[in-house]
């Protein structure tokens, strides 16, 4: 029998006494790590969180890096739902089902129940106001192959959601062959690569170069809000996202504290929190109304199986600077 909301918020608490704190792996940003883990200590004031932040695909590679010597000592991971796949397979997750997991909808959790999602990432193109107009800013997928931006496309170097969204996307509209095509136009344009979108958002706000292919919606929105000189278009008027989700591992060792933390970070106090980040919350009464116009395509989790041949097909197709 499932305990009533205060009681078993207290077994935690009082379970979390005799632990030794929190260490939590995640992409998410330094500064908006900070922001959740004030807000959490402003409840439970003696936890101490030590977190570790990297992109994505370098925490998982240290995950399972650190799993292969029995060194993975993490007891709360916040990454994109492909490494949650891959960290599902390796058995370094814990099933659990948080407070207030009914407030979500299905397609924001995991349905064995391993992770629910935080926020949502989103793809669109962006540009610089002061170098693009709005009526020339790009609009479709076909747009980027102009020659007039031969050389001023900026790209994160490991797109591979992106990628495995939008060629999916393309392959459906146009067929496999003409989305192969379009990717090599695409790769042809002489790509500025650059490594992690926030650094991509400065540059380009900074006129370093005009356009990004692939910046995610609330690093532009964080610009803006800041007064920096750019806007995001929608491509065909669909947006790629996938979602960056909240796990309790296997491996770790304060279990009472993890789910503590798990709670709050779908709680409302932890959704405004992030909210005020300019991300888009899973949380229904707590989101964003950013994307509502569009179309959604979704990560697909049946592509997880041939995740590594698209990850070798982005990488010979495009070739991106390291």
């Amino acid at each position: 029998m499932k305990l009533p909301p205060a009681e078993r918020q207290a077994r935690l608490v009082e379970g979390s006494k005799k632990e030794s704190g929190l260490v939590w792996y995640s992409s998410t940003t330094a500064e908006d790590a900070l922001a959740l883990i004030k807000r959490f200590n402003e409840q439970h004031p003696s936890i101490q969180i030590q977190h570790l932040r990297s992109s994505s695909e370098k925490l998982l590679e240290r995950i399972l890096a650190e799993a292969r010597a029995n060194a993975f000592k993490a007891d709360i991971v916040a990454l994109p739902e492909l490494e949650l796949s891959i960290m599902i397979k390796r058995k370094l997750l814990a099933r659990y089902e948080g407070l207030e997991n009914s407030i979500y909808p299905e397609e924001a959790k995991d349905p064995g129940a391993y992770w629910t999602g935080l926020y949502t990432s989103a793809w669109v193109a962006a540009y610089n106001t002061k170098m693009v107009n709005k009526d020339g800013a790009p609009k479709t997928y076909k747009d980027l192959l102009n020659a007039k931006w031969k050389g001023s496309i900026a790209m994160d170097t490991e797109p591979y959601n992106w990628f495995v969204v939008s060629l999916r996307f393309l392959e459906r509209r146009d067929g496999r062959e003409a989305a192969l095509d379009y990717m090599k136009k695409l790769a042809a344009q002489q790509i500025q690569w650059r490594k992690g979108h926030s650094l991509i958002g400065q540059l380009m706000a900074a006129g370093e170069f005009p356009i990004a292919s692939e910046l995610q919606v609330h690093t532009v929105e964080r610009a803006k809000a800041q007064g920096a000189p750019v806007e995001w278009a929608v491509l065909d008027g669909v947006i790629p996202i996938s979602k960056v989700a909240a796990a309790i591992t296997s491996t770790g060792a304060n279990v009472y504290t993890s789910a503590l933390f798990y709670d709050f970070l779908l709680s409302r106090s932890g959704m405004e929190t992030i909210r005020a980040s300019r991300r888009i919350p899973t949380r229904p009464d707590v989101t964003a109304t950013y994307l509502k116009p569009y179309k959604l395509l979704p990560f697909e989790q049946s592509v997880m199986d041939d995740f590594d041949k698209y990850v070798t097909l982005f990488r010979d197709t495009f070739k991106p600077a390291q």
